[in-house]
């Protein structure tokens, strides 16, 4: 499936955020599924790291063809190298739209998975109209919890989706922040 027009691409400062190909599909399955550190948070599949790939390069690209708006690859402007996901998914149970984000760990603590996420919600808010947006975590992921706040998500409450229990924040668009750690 070939939808490379329905996928605008983003740069910020470190970034490029565009569709994820077939082509990146190792790199995607080695640094995100293969890596036990980075799956320690992200919901687990009894099916091998290049099958979630494969299957997550499906279901993105049904999604943006379906709602305009879903996750691109996260590759960094310096050396071109695919580093993760970010971006924002309809979740169909709820009617809500969460921002996700996963970077390989050698990316984590430098501010990429904030740029990442800071650029998908001004996305959903400036380009797709969104009146509001929701980010869900793992309560022990401090590291992923800091990222919301720093983008101008506000903590709500504990919850369970998915059958997880996740720390639960929300966005609008007056609480946004554009710029700054927050």
């Amino acid at each position: 499936m070939t939808i490379h027009s329905a996928v605008p691409e983003i740069l910020t400062e470190r970034l490029l955020l565009r569709q994820i190909t077939h082509a990146d599909l190792d790199d995607w399955a080695a640094r995100i599924f293969a890596d036990p550190v980075v799956m320690r948070y992200l919901p687990r599949r009894d099916i091998t790291p290049r099958e979630r790939a494969e299957r997550g390069l499906e279901f993105l690209n049904g999604h943006w063809l379906e709602y305009g708006y879903g996750e691109w690859g996260v590759i960094t402007r310096a050396d071109h190298q695919m580093i993760g996901h970010a971006g924002l998914a309809y979740l169909a149970e709820t009617g809500e739209v969460e921002v996700d984000f996963a970077l390989a760990g050698a990316y984590w603590g430098l501010g990429m998975g904030t740029e990442a996420a800071r650029a998908s919600v001004r996305f959903g808010f400036e380009k797709r109209g969104l009146t509001r947006v929701i980010g869900l975590t793992n309560p022990e992921n401090s590291a992923a919890r800091r990222v919301l706040e720093k983008v101008g998500f506000v903590y709500e409450k504990e919850a369970r989706y998915f059958n997880r229990d996740v720390a639960y924040y929300t966005i609008r668009p007056e609480q946004f922040r554009d710029r700054g750690d927050g």
